[in-house]
């Protein structure tokens, strides 16, 4: 009887395990949902850098960063497999209630969702042809996941910026026209006498910001839908740089979690014997 209770007590336990790191995924793709409704908003900081721009970009990396160490728990411990899928399809989920519920959204979400499903099983494939357990192979095939994600950030840029021009149409940063007109006003300023400087820089900014609302209704407005598309296209490249180089940050958590959780007595270590069929010269 007793031995009948302690596994049943330990098959609770692992229960209980398995469910607060399926709950961890599910939190981080919520998280990372937030900060891609964020990404949506911040068109303008894309178009014009500036500090927030590199706060924004901390707290996106730190969502991805808290995706890929749960995802990581997840595959690497969560059995059988299609459990680890079911916490996938829930992170998929609470990553959209995060974001927004659109058919944009939840075409990116897909998408997350099949590259998490490729990460799992290369994940699972790759430690069961191992002798020993190694980060490697979670290291090797956080890559797709990873790219995955910096592509549902850009779909996020694409879907706010779009819904912007839908709505108010293109125009120009201001701090692009600025910057030209400040240059064009200096030499203005250094060739009209002093009391025919404030009338000639009024008219000045007024002929310039008349050619730009012309240029942008004639050869812009046609092609404004391309707009976001080019501006979302353009920053996937560096995305996928800046998280490449920094994949190394997940492991490494994932690789002392690991210990505290051995330490800890929530995993083990256990050693397999296992029969191996050769064929040889009799």
């Amino acid at each position: 009887m007793n031995n009948v209770g302690g596994s049943e007590g330990k098959k609770m336990s692992k229960r209980l395990k398995t469910v607060l790191f399926a709950a961890l995924l599910v939190g981080a793709g919520f998280f990372f949902g937030t900060i891609c409704r964020q990404i949506g908003h911040a068109y303008e900081l894309i178009l014009a850098p500036s500090g927030e721009l590199l706060t924004l970009l901390l707290w996106f990396l730190l969502a991805v960063g808290a995706v890929a160490v749960s995802a990581g728990l997840v595959t690497a411990l969560v059995r059988p497999v299609w459990v680890g899928f079911i916490a996938f399809a829930l992170s998929g989920l609470a990553m959209l209630l995060g974001w927004q519920v659109a058919i944009v959204s939840g075409i990116l979400v897909v998408v997350y969702l099949l590259a998490a499903c490729a990460y799992v099983e290369g994940v699972v494939k790759e430690l069961s042809e191992r002798i020993r357990f190694s980060m490697r192979a979670i290291r090797a095939g956080q890559r797709i996941l990873l790219m995955a994600l910096a592509l549902v950030a850009c779909g996020s840029l694409y879907m706010g910026y779009a819904a912007h021009i839908e709505q108010e149409g293109f125009s120009l940063p201001e701090v692009y026209t600025e910057v030209f007109m400040e240059q064009l006003e200096k030499q203005i300023e250094a060739r009209v006498p002093a009391e025919e400087r404030e009338e000639a820089v009024s008219e000045f900014r007024e002929g310039f910001q008349r050619i730009v609302d012309e240029f942008v209704e004639q050869e812009v407005k046609p092609y404004e839908w391309l707009i976001p598309l080019v501006v979302a296209a353009g920053l996937f490249m560096p995305l996928v740089t800046i998280i490449g180089l920094l994949t190394w940050v997940p492991t490494a958590i994932l690789s002392l979690v690991f210990r505290l959780l051995t330490v800890l007595g929530v995993t083990k270590v256990v050693s397999e014997i296992q029969e191996i069929e050769k064929l040889v010269i009799d």
